[in-house]
Order: structure tokens, then C-alpha cells, then sequence
């Protein structure tokens, strides 16, 4: 009985997490990446249906992602400056206003002008969003909610490129957009039901920080894979056309259940074994990457890409939340928020850089040469990870 009275006291002192405003913010995040991801295998698409190269294909996604980039660090200055709830729904209005103008069909070179604009809208929404959770999640859950919290984007990322192509192969491009308008306009409403807490002014208006030298390392590891990645983001879907296949779809299906087996396996072993865990799960989840990818270049049948995408699927599950933990652990408490903001501009960069780089060679060489070549990344990645692996990790974090 004292036993059980003990337990009864720690859980009635652990705060709550899941709030309603929580789920709001969760859901919120989930919806809006639903519209974003949806659109990054299908625009390639859209642009070669139009006339457009491969190489103005991957412009799609890197122009977008630039402009992310560019507004990530001004858009968390005004979040301190201004408040979080103005910022929020400013960021999630940009990203649907160019959503309702897709709808009208436009040529390829005022689609990518209101693709960069959209960039802007991803930017300081996602941003605002991991804002907003970090003020809702409580102190003392703070790792655990966070967690929770990413996995919208885990479950986006991994799920809305099929549903995309599903939506376009099924019905139309005009469909894909209205849906994309849809699930944004949901966002923007779930967002104004949130209670914001309460917040003191800032004495000093923050400055926008774009790099954390101590969590430089783990993120040029995140920006080579994420190079690799977007390839698959952005030509999957059209090396699948060419090979004769319906849909890359069945690929990011796999991706998905793999990533949520790999995920929390990498973020246990990290926790348990420390350094070491960290060696496991990035040069294991490196090499995962490097054979998905030799298998996706041989591509024929959709055995091919089950096995790539359960490969990949495991790969980039270990390395993602091994190196963020990492970026995390780099620095003191109080430069966290540079730290994610490091991490996650090397993540876009190496998005936006790969949609460009990779649409260029495939142009000249093919699809096939272009997914060998994209082994490459992760061979690099590989020795920087080695001469970061001397930097101090927090106290504990061993």
C-alpha cells in the first residue's frame, strides 16, 4: 500500500502533457506539413507535364526551401518581439495563399515565383509552431513532448508524397492543390483555437542567430544525407514513370513504417549507451542509406523499391534524431534554440541543394547514373562525423 501510494503521488505531481492545446498545436503541425510534403514529388511532375526540364524540376523544391532558409532566423526574432500567435497565423496565411493560386494551373515560371513565397509562409509557420509547443509542453516533459511533437512531421514526411501521388494519379493536380488549400486552412483554425500562455516581454528585442559553431558537426552530417534525400523527394516519382511503374508511392509507404520502428529504437540506444550509441546508430543508419540507394539506381520492379525503401526507411530513421540529439547535447541550455536552428537550416539547405544539384546531372547523365552518385553524401558524411566525434557532449550526456 505505501508502494502504491508513492506511485500515486509521482504521477499526480507529473504535469500534464497532453493538453488540449498540445494536441491543437500537434495537429495544427500535422496538417499543414500533410499540404507541404503532398507537394514534393508531384510538382516535379507538374513542371515536366508543362514543358519543363529536370533540372527546372528540382527547382520546385529548392526555391521553397531557400526561401525557408533566408526567413527561419527573422521569423524567430518576431516571434519574441511580437508574440507567437500573430506570427503563427501571418506564417500558415503565407503558405496558403500561393496553395489557392496552384488551383488556377499556372505556367511553370509563375508557379516557382509563388513556390519561393510559399517558402516564406513554411518558414515562419513550422518555426512558430515549435515555438508554440516548447511554450505549451511543460518543463519537466519538455524532451518527451517534443518528441511527440515531431512526429507530425515524421508522419508527414513519411505518408503525404504517396497520398500525393495518389491524388494525382486518382484524380488531378487541381484536386492535389484544393487539397493542400484545405488542410492549411485547417491549420490556421486550429491555431487560433490555441490558449496561448502568457509570457513576459522581452527586456531586449533577440537577435537572429543562423549558426551554433558547437552544433556545426551532427548538422553538416544531417545536410549531405538530406542532399541524398532529396533526390528521392523530388525524382523518385519520375524514375519510377520512366521504369514503366505506376507510382513511387509503395516506397514512401515503406519509409514510413520503418521510420516509426527506427526512430525510437536510435533515440533509446542513444540514451543507453551514450558516445557509443551515437557510433551505432549513424554508421549503421549510413550505410543503410548508401545500400537503398544502389538499389533504388537498379530499380525494375516494385520488389526493388520495398527493399530501398526499407533500407532507406532505417537508415535516415537512425541518423535524423541521432544527430539532433547530438546538436542538442553540444551546447548548454541556453543555446539550444541556436542549436535547432543550425540543425534544421543545414537540413533545408541540403534539401534545396540536392533539388537543384541532382536535377542538373540527371539531365545530362540519367536517373540510374544520378541515384549511384548519391552514395556519395553519405561517404562524406561519414569522416565528418568522425572529426566532430571529439567535441564535449553535455555533462550526462555519456
Amino acid at each position: 500500500m505505501p508502494v502504491m501510494q508513492r506511485e500515486k503521488n509521482i504521477t499526480a505531481a507529473k504535469p500534464k502533457l497532453w493538453t488540449l492545446d498540445f494536441v491543437l498545436i500537434c495537429l495544427s503541425s500535422l496538417t499543414v506539413c500533410l499540404a507541404f510534403h503532398s507537394l514534393i514529388p508531384t510538382l516535379p511532375m507538374y513542371i515536366q507535364e508543362h514543358g519543363g526540364s529536370k533540372s527546372m524540376a528540382g527547382l520546385a523544391m529548392a526555391a521553397l526551401t531557400v526561401a525557408a532558409v533566408i526567413i527561419r532566423p527573422v521569423s524567430g526574432w518576431a516571434l519574441d518581439r511580437y508574440g507567437r500567435r500573430v506570427i503563427l497565423i501571418a506564417g500558415l496565411l503565407t503558405f496558403l495563399l500561393p496553395s489557392l493560386v496552384y488551383t488556377l494551373m499556372l505556367p511553370i515560371i509563375p508557379l516557382l515565383f509563388f513556390r519561393f513565397l510559399q517558402g516564406f509562409g513554411w518558414g515562419i509557420g513550422t518555426t512558430s509552431q515549435g515555438t508554440v509547443a516548447s511554450d505549451i509542453i511543460p518543463g519537466s516533459r519538455l524532451g518527451e513532448g517534443l518528441g511527440f511533437f515531431s512526429l507530425a512531421v515524421s508522419i508527414s514526411l513519411a505518408t503525404a508524397p504517396a497520398i500525393g501521388l495518389w491524388l494525382v494519379n486518382r484524380f488531378s493536380f487541381h484536386a492535389l492543390f484544393l487539397a493542400g488549400a484545405l488542410l492549411t486552412t485547417i491549420s490556421m483554425a486550429l491555431g487560433l483555437l490555441i490558449k496561448y500562455p502568457a509570457r513576459k516581454a522581452p527586456e531586449q528585442a533577440a537577435k537572429p542567430v543562423i549558426i551554433e559553431k558547437q552544433a556545426l558537426g551532427p548538422s553538416l552530417v544531417m545536410l549531405l544525407t538530406t542532399t541524398t534525400y532529396s533526390s528521392l523527394l523530388s525524382f523518385l516519382a519520375l524514375f519510377v514513370q520512366q521504369k514503366g511503374m505506376t507510382t513511387a508511392g509503395l516506397f514512401f509507404t515503406v519509409v514510413a513504417v520503418t521510420t516509426f520502428i527506427s526512430r525510437p529504437l536510435a533515440g533509446t540506444i542513444v540514451d543507453r549507451k551514450g558516445r557509443g550509441g551515437y557510433d551505432l546508430t549513424v554508421f549503421a543508419g549510413l550505410f543503410a542509406i548508401i545500400a537503398a540507394m544502389i538499389i533504388i539506381a537498379r530499380t525494375s520492379s516494385p520488389g526493388h523499391l520495398i527493399a530501398g525503401g526499407l533500407l532507406f526507411g532505417i537508415g535516415f530513421g537512425s541518423v535524423q534524431p541521432s544527430m539532433l540529439a547530438l546538436c542538442i547535447n553540444s551546447v548548454p541550455l541556453h543555446r539550444r534554440g541556436a542549436a535547432n536552428a543550425t540543425y534544421w537550416t543545414a537540413f533545408d539547405t541540403g534539401v534545396a541543394f540536392g533539388s537543384v544539384f541532382w536535377g542538373v546531372l540527371a539531365n545530362y547523365s540519367g536517373y540510374a547514373v544520378m541515384y549511384y552518385l548519391n552514395i556519395i553524401p553519405p561517404l562524406l558524411a561519414l569522416p565528418v562525423y568522425l572529426w566532430n566525434k571529439k567535441s564535449k557532449l553535455k555533462p550526462g550526456a555519456d
